[in-house]
């Protein structure tokens, strides 16, 4: 939208909430939910302002540091941003911030920015009243159609400063955000990067927690005692040559049960969702790591590279090569999972 950057981060570790334990399916999974950044922009703006942010192909975090601000979006009431709170937006949803909530605004593409270095902008906009400051930053989602969640995320996600229901660890990490953003330090950049890496995650928790009774699908199947243990089991052991009976029996169901039951909510039979799930750390490996096709394939407890290799472009449209050559899954590629 802005700028454009690749400084990636792995996921840092989250918490967990009331309804998982540590190492559960569900915390297993969010290890592997992985996000790059795309800008970071410093926002000093006086009302009245407002700023449209366009339709882009990643997702925009806003965290009001000081003063308040509305989120205004077609066809949704205006949600009230107080001090404190951090919201994150989906890709390809266009929506104003302004203060007061009903003032006009100007796309942020259309605003004089001033680059601070690579990866940072500062603006200044508005008028001679209430002062308001907001972080703002583009998330990608890495391979965002390989990862069953991304897909059943929310709009918006809106963290508040004062929900009672947050944990001390939440509010502190909000309150370091508040004081890098309002006091910019050399390498407060780098911070304010890291920090929106784990309030994403820990948003994309909150609203797990707070609908986690109405959840179905592949999120009731990490839900559920017997088939999020299956999930677990094949996440964290996806070289074992697993066969339905075996995962059936390790979760005391039987063979025809577990299957009917997995498919219906996971939307993929057993051994296809555990094919897709090897094709995406095989992507991840050959495009991070660079690894190997033989390392790849010995890895995930393929006999040879050529079966490997054959298996994944079955299931990709791309030979694992052309992603290790490139470090990106290049376009035309189907989705792993």
């Amino acid at each position: 939208m802005l700028s454009r950057s690749s400084d990636c981060a792995p996921v840092p570790a989250v918490h967990c909430p009331s309804w998982t334990q540590p190492g559960d399916s569900l915390t297993d999974v969010l290890r592997d939910f992985r996000l790059s950044q795309n800008f970071y922009c410093h926002s000093e703006l006086q009302s009245p302002w407002g700023l449209g942010m366009p339709d882009e192909d990643h997702a925009v975090f806003h965290f009001v540091a000081e003063g308040r601000a509305w989120l205004r979006r077609e066809g949704h009431a205006p949600l009230a941003l107080e001090q404190g709170d951090f919201v994150l937006a989906a890709a390809h949803l266009p929506h104003i911030i302004s203060n007061p909530v009903d003032a006009l605004s100007t796309g942020v593409t259309d605003l004089p920015f001033e680059k601070v270095n690579g990866h940072t902008l500062l603006l200044r906009h508005g008028g001679e009243g209430e002062r308001t400051v907001i972080a703002c930053g583009g998330v990608r989602f890495e391979d965002p159609a390989a990862h069953p969640l991304v897909a059943l995320l929310p709009e918006i996600l809106h963290v508040r400063s004062r929900d009672d229901g947050q944990g001390n660890l939440l509010r502190l990490m909000l309150d370091a955000m508040g004081t890098e953003a309002l006091n910019p330090r050399p390498g407060g950049t780098t911070v304010m990067l890291r920090l929106a890496d784990i309030l994403v995650i820990h948003a994309v928790r909150s609203w797990l927690d707070a609908g986690a009774e109405d959840r179905t699908g592949w999120l009731g199947a990490l839900r559920d005692p017997q088939l999020g243990r299956a999930l677990l089991l094949m996440h964290r052991q996806p070289e074992r040559d697993w066969t339905v009976a075996d995962l059936a029996a390790s979760v005391n169901m039987s063979r025809s049960v577990f299957s009917d039951r997995f498919t219906t909510l996971v939307g993929a039979p057993p051994l296809l969702y555990l094919t897709r799930w090897r094709m995406h750390l095989a992507t991840r490996w050959l495009r991070e790591e660079r690894a190997s096709l033989g390392e790849v394939a010995s890895r995930l407890g393929y006999e040879s590279e050529p079966s490997f290799s054959r298996a994944f472009k079955r299931h990709v449209g791309v030979a694992p090569g052309a992603v290790r050559r490139s470090g990106r899954t290049p376009e035309g590629a189907r989705p792993s999972v």
